[in-house]
């Protein structure tokens, strides 16, 4: 005895659409191919491709009721919202850890610096190690902003450690 529904397949077609709407929404975007659109365009455009695979999603189901396009509808775009919301969250999420230190070596001493002992810069390992491999490095946020007040409080962005000049540099994506 076969239980399987054969109507079934209209109700992942539309689940579908909605992952699809938001993977060529994403696809157009101006950082990836330089030809689409960034910004609330994108979301526009995501929301066009959306109604065009709903409208062909409806075409190929030949489902006419109303109950059938509403809940096409709900289930699609709840699956489009869900994704969009995920990825916003994960972007979110990978914005505020992408902190970088950079501690670009001088040449000549600035008009403006700060003296920083060996002893307050074991107090801040990441920028200790920025100095050290004249790298930009990365630095969890609570550091980062440890980092970023204790210079402005002691009022430039430029230090001496022993010897040497160095202009620190705060990043972030």
């Amino acid at each position: 005895m076969n239980n399987t529904n054969p109507e079934r397949w209209k109700y992942l077609l539309f689940p579908a659409i909605g992952i699809l709407s938001f993977l060529i929404g994403e696809l157009w975007r101006e950082d990836i191919f330089h030809i689409g659109v960034d910004g609330p365009g994108e979301i526009y455009f995501t929301l066009l491709v959306y109604a065009v695979l709903f409208t062909a999603g409806l075409i190929i189901s030949k489902e006419r009721t109303i109950g059938f396009i509403i809940k096409a509808f709900i289930i699609s775009f709840i699956v489009l919202f869900l994704v969009f919301s995920g990825f916003f969250a994960w972007s979110a999420h990978e914005h505020y850890y992408a902190k970088h230190i950079d501690a670009n070596r001088l040449q000549t001493a600035p008009d403006e610096f700060v003296i920083l002992t060996e002893e307050e810069l074991n107090e801040y390992p990441a920028l200790k190690e920025a100095i050290m491999s004249q790298k930009p490095v990365k630095v969890h946020p609570d550091e980062w902003g440890r980092i970023y007040e204790y210079l402005d409080q002691k009022g430039s962005r430029d230090i001496k450690v022993n010897k040497e000049y160095y202009s620190i540099m705060f990043m972030t994506a």
